[in-house]
């Protein structure tokens, strides 16, 4: 079957020929509404955008683990425009070139299958189609801001500032949520509340996930451990794999519910709802799916403060989107604004 007309314009950037690449080229042929524009080596990634105008591009990280030579290809790819990369990684890679490459621009990871079946070329499309859906201009104001951002040097983290433990934050992402979690934590400088971080995301890209957020954050950021205690000014980052609830001044860490991400940002909201009531303040930033908007719901209805990232600003318009339609969030704002908004929220003075 042809593809529709709007299909969505695919290239491929991959060193690892033979039956996998020949099955990855299959598995994105297979889908009705995709058109692949090319599949290259990465020596020939820079000029195949320039002369093919993908739509986005699929990066296989196979080989490319030393020296940097992921993050420098992304960026290379980037510098003809902004466009989404999505990142196959191998199951036994380390995830440092991930991560270097995430930090570069690239936008998603996907674990690499054993071999390109119904099931897993049917989820690479649906995250391709998924990832299609920034458009140019708002790709572009992203790229606007991060040259902003690194323009200048991030906000040292300074000492833990004096407050009350009853209002925690929750910040909670998923596709795109790492340079917008990044921007969020810069700006938090004098928050006199806990910060309780969810990122879904694969246990192998923790470490360097957690030094990425340390560089940038004006708060101290942790890696939960269960019964740890709440304190003002410091942001713990729940560990893939597990649920954060808020209990008392601590953050309990469950393997139960079971639920389709693990943690769960509407486990953490829900919690937030019940202990933290009308004190509670809940962000939810960009993501594929609907994981928080239930609960950011709970804590709304309980009198919390609730925040979404607005769409020209997400990588992926999905969790935020789901959160406003069902009536979750009291303020929708552009990424660049939630710091201060959650800053006024806390009785911290800003600036207008």
């Amino acid at each position: 079957m042809s593809p529709s007309r709007e299909a969505l314009r695919v290239l491929v950037v991959s060193g690892q020929g033979g039956p996998w690449r020949a099955g990855l080229v299959k598995a994105i042929q297979a889908d009705r509404d995709t058109v692949l524009v090319g599949h290259v080596d990465p020596g020939e990634a820079s000029a195949s955008v320039l002369t093919e105008r993908p739509d986005i591009v699929s990066l296989d990280m196979a080989g490319l683990d030393a020296g940097g030579q992921a993050a420098g290809l992304v960026r290379d790819v980037l510098a003809h425009g902004p466009l989404p990369i999505l990142l196959l990684v191998p199951p036994g890679q380390r995830r440092d070139a991930s991560m270097a490459a995430l930090v570069a621009g690239a936008v998603e990871v996907m674990t690499s299958p054993a071999r390109w079946d119904l099931p897993s070329g049917s989820e690479l499309c649906r995250r391709l189609h998924a990832l299609s859906h920034l458009s140019l201009q708002r790709r572009e104001r992203l790229r606007e801001r991060e040259r902003a951002r690194h323009g200048s040097a991030p906000t040292a983290a300074g000492g833990v500032a004096r407050g009350s433990t009853d209002g925690v934050v929750g910040l909670a992402a998923s596709t795109g949520g790492p340079p917008a979690l990044a921007r969020v934590l810069s700006g938090l400088g004098g928050l006199p509340r806990p910060v309780v971080v969810v990122q879904h995301l694969q246990s192998g890209f923790v470490d360097g996930f957690l030094n990425w957020m340390r560089r940038e954050s004006a708060l101290p950021v942790e890696l939960a451990t269960d019964g740890a205690i709440l304190k003002p000014g410091v942001a713990l980052v729940v560990p893939p794999g597990l649920h954060g609830f808020v209990r008392r001044h601590r953050l309990t860490l469950r393997d139960e519910p079971v639920t389709l991400h693990r943690p769960s940002a509407d486990v953490l909201f829900h919690s937030m709802a019940e202990q933290c009531g009308s004190s509670g303040i809940g962000v939810i930033l960009t993501g594929m799916g609907d994981d928080g908007a239930a609960g950011l719901l709970a804590l709304r209805r309980a009198g919390g403060i609730t925040i979404a990232q607005d769409e020209a600003s997400s990588a992926v318009y999905g969790m935020p989107k789901a959160a406003h339609d069902q009536g979750a969030v009291n303020q929708v704002l552009p990424l660049a604004d939630i710091s201060a908004e959650v800053l006024r929220a806390s009785g911290v003075p800003v600036a207008a």
